[in-house]
């Protein structure tokens, strides 16, 4: 599905402040394969390559591109090498980003593509502190132009009665890619493997949802280089996940119902709301002739609690299908729809890669057993009308995980660390629920937490104030950022 691209430089525009001729290197660091002592965290032998760009070179940014080659397991003698994907957006003020440490961007999912990321809406990308700074956009291992990918067309492909997670497995098995290797653990050591590859002295990492996961592993095991981090919508590895995925729902509600109860206007136009939404889920659940289920409503709600923008509408929505207006669905329906279960592919499209996804999170969160494990944690403390529905993507990602990549040996302890962190948060987001972030905090030294009130998911896509916020961090990380721009927030703001 992806293109290949070989080795030629291609300037976009104007001349780079980063040389990428210059660009390889070989660690000489030798590695112990035979006891394993140090093959985990050592850097293998890696070289950045000159290539031209696999995306549509967007007007007035300077971009060069190329592809980093690194072992495919750096735990195993003779493994073969993958390459992975990079692009440079250089600063339109060069001069001030010849004194500034450039940015590394890492995206989430897992199985996102940073490049795609940036090449969908480049317009986006022009925030106040990439005027000053270079971006480094990386495809990780498994996603967007990098190879291999390990997305599934099989998702577009398979039959009714098949399933195309089992499909894609056995595919990917076939080729010969070793799926233990497309983990997070591997995933930071390319992240460090780049920069020394690069010849950068240090940079800031910018992590946004499982991208923060990967920032906490090069901070755990490769934190040279690294000055300063930014954790947008944070997702820590000593998080309990499938219990924890659970509750953010139901920690979301309870701030919706608390912040609606407190609000004239919403008070007013929907009161009761906790009742009424319950008794809609419960009542669609056991109407058989109803057009969803209430499993469905839960659902809807859930995706739609990422989306900043959403959020001001979800009582109304809960409302109207409570009167059976199923339309009114449609006002908070996202383009994608929020799932850490599957990712649907689009064709071509290179924006998420699900085996990618499923070979993180089975290798990182996921072991065979955890259903009973969640089942017997969260019954009982959670309504029981919403127990079917906030149970069963852990139940289909237990499945899952028995065959794809179960855990083994992940170090899921906290990462402790001194480099200065700045978290921010979303009050709502379901996805990464504010107590990673509170969990994340509470082992780095010199870090800044900010929550914003009324926000989902990824804060410097959705919320202004936090591009402010992460612009004065960055200006100087050993400062408290100014915040000010928190108290002129408004919420709630219902609809």
């Amino acid at each position: 599905m992806f293109i290949f691209f070989s080795l030629l430089l291609v300037a976009c525009d104007g001349d780079p402040e980063l040389d990428v001729d210059e660009f390889t290197s070989a660690d000489e660091t030798a590695v112990d394969l035979e006891n394993g002592s140090e093959a985990e965290d050592a850097l293998a032998s890696s070289n950045f390559e000159a290539s031209d760009c696999p995306f549509e070179l967007p007007n007035g940014y300077d971009i060069e591109c190329g592809y980093l080659t690194v072992p495919e397991n750096r735990t195993l003698a003779g493994s073969p090498d993958i390459q992975l994907v990079v692009a440079i957006v250089y600063a339109p003020d060069s001069e001030a980003a010849a004194n500034n440490a450039p940015v590394i961007y890492l995206a989430g999912g897992p199985g996102g593509s940073a490049l795609d990321d940036f090449a969908a809406d480049p317009e986006e990308w022009r925030y106040p502190f990439l005027q000053t700074r270079d971006l480094i956009l990386l495809d990780q291992r498994g996603t967007g132009y990098s190879e291999p990918t390990l997305d599934c067309p099989e998702f577009d492909s398979a039959d009714e009665d098949e399933s195309p997670d089992e499909l894609c497995y056995e595919r990917l098995v076939a080729e010969g890619i070793d799926l233990a290797a497309y983990n997070t653990r591997e995933n930071a050591a390319d992240v460090a493997a780049l920069r020394e590859a690069l010849g950068i002295a240090e940079w800031d990492l910018l992590g946004i949802s499982y991208g923060t996961r990967l920032a906490l592993e090069v901070m755990r095991n490769h934190p040279e280089g690294v000055r300063s981090v930014v954790l947008d919508s944070p997702f820590p590895p000593n998080a309990d996940t499938p219990v924890d995925e659970v509750y953010s729902v139901t920690d979301a509600l309870a701030e919706l119902y608390a912040d609606c109860a407190q609000d004239a206007y919403c008070q007013e136009t929907y009161p009761d709301l906790e009742a009424v939404f319950l008794e809609t889920v419960q009542r669609l659940n056991e109407d058989e002739t109803a057009e969803i289920f209430g499993d469905d409503l839960v659902f809807a709600l859930s995706d739609a609690f990422s989306d900043t923008d959403l959020i001001p509408l979800i009582p109304y929505v809960i409302y109207e299908v409570a009167n059976d207006n199923f339309d009114a669905l449609m006002e908070i329906a996202t383009e994608d729809g929020y799932s850490r279960l599957v990712y649907q592919a689009q064709g071509a499209d290179v924006s998420d890669s699900e085996g990618m996804f499923n070979a993180v999170i089975c290798y990182d969160e996921y072991v065979d057993g955890d259903y009973e494990r969640v089942e017997s944690a969260v019954v009982g403390t959670i309504p029981v009308e919403l127990e079917g529905a906030l149970l069963q993507t852990t139940f289909d990602l237990t499945q899952l995980c028995a065959y794809w990549n179960p855990m083994e040996s992940v170090d899921n302890t906290a990462v402790f660390s001194a480099i200065p962190t700045l978290i921010l948060s979303g009050q709502y987001d379901v996805a990464t629920p504010p107590r990673w972030a509170l969990l994340t905090a509470e082992t780095l030294d010199n870090a800044y937490l900010f929550e914003f009130p009324g926000a989902g998911h990824s804060l410097i896509s959705s919320v202004e104030c936090a591009v402010s916020i992460i612009t004065d961090f960055l200006d100087d990380p050993e400062q408290q950022p100014a915040s000010e721009c928190l108290d002129d927030r408004e919420w709630p703001v219902f609809e």
